[in-house]
């Protein structure tokens, strides 16, 4: 038996020298295809143990990697990744924003008299020139609209005779803001292009935020960020679910159930997060408590800036 990839010697199904299995396509199709269904229901049943676990034993599933026990189990990574697109793919079904640009903003009952014979020609000037046509739309909308106002607050603050030029910074943020003035719903599209990334870079955070509250433990930063990762994926289960739940309905009882179901699993995700703090980490129920509050407090303080500056660097990028 040789390998017909390399010719070294092989003693299994698969080649001690360049790992090429035995598997030989010039066959017939149905046993061909009668093994990749074998191996496909194979990692279903792996998938179907991950699931059970992960779902039902809060932490359960980290402890098995520490263990050293994974062939029975999906790798985390990759139940990651699977979850996480279905997740967000489903988000992007589910989110309407829209594309058309708007003309014209509610307007606001303020006294606009300071502002409103601002020079804005030192504004237009910095500019490129696909940012000056959207502002000069929005510098035509109506006396008391809130892009306008804000635009001219701008300009006034410009002084056209100082002259030294102003920071690229600031050029590049004053695009930036005619850009969200012009089409606000802009910056929500962007976020959400980049929030499977930031949620992505939010992997390795957390595992260090773990780090830091149980310093003592025995545990690896490679063994954390496992547990991130089963958690996450855990989390993106229950929002799908919310997801589902969430359609409306004339039916009273339905969409009262509906939303109770919905409320609660938002209430399981702290509780599933709390036992599988225990579970794996010990510790008492009282100090668990207190390290999860402290957990959660860092983690959504250190989600949006990540979020704001993914968005910015991609746009940066694009520029």
């Amino acid at each position: 038996m040789h390998c017909a990839n390399c010719g070294a010697e092989r003693s299994g199904p698969f080649c001690s020298r360049c790992g090429q299995n035995d598997r030989d396509y010039q066959r017939a199709l149905p046993p061909l295809v009668s093994e990749l269904l074998r191996e496909a229901f194979e990692l279903d049943s792996r998938l179907v143990r991950t699931l059970r676990l992960l779902l039902f034993r809060p932490g359960e599933l980290a402890l098995e990697f520490s263990r050293n026990r994974r062939a029975s189990y999906v790798s985390p990574i990759r139940l990651y990744l699977f979850i996480s697109i279905l997740f967000f793919f489903l988000l992007s079904l589910s989110t309407e924003v829209g594309n058309d640009t708007v003309t014209e903003r509610p307007a606001v009952q303020i006294q606009a008299e300071e502002v409103k014979n601002a020079d804005t020609s030192t504004l237009l000037s910095l500019l490129n020139e696909e940012h000056a046509y959207r502002a000069s739309e929005i510098l035509n909308r109506s006396d008391s609209s809130i892009g306008r106002l804000v635009l001219l607050q701008i300009a006034q603050d410009l002084d056209p005779a100082d002259p030294e030029l102003p920071d690229p910074v600031f050029v590049f943020l004053l695009g930036e803001a005619v850009d969200a003035l012009y089409d606000p719903g802009s910056i929500i599209r962007q976020f959400m292009d980049n929030l499977a990334v930031g949620m992505f870079v939010m992997l390795p955070v957390y595992a260090l935020l773990l780090k830091l509250f149980y310093p003592f433990r025995r545990r690896y930063y490679v063994e954390n960020l496992v547990f991130s990762t089963h958690l996450h994926s855990f989390v993106y289960i229950v929002f799908m679910a919310q997801m589902l739940f969430g359609f409306s309905t004339d039916i009273v009882w339905l969409s009262t159930a509906l939303e109770l179901a919905t409320n609660g699993l938002a209430l399981w995700i702290l509780v599933y997060h709390y036992l599988a703090l225990r579970r794996y980490f010990g510790g008492g129920r009282v100090l668990t408590f207190f390290k999860l509050t402290g957990l959660l407090t860092l983690y959504f303080i250190l989600l949006m800036p990540t979020a704001f500056m993914l968005v910015l660097a991609v746009t940066v990028i694009q520029v």
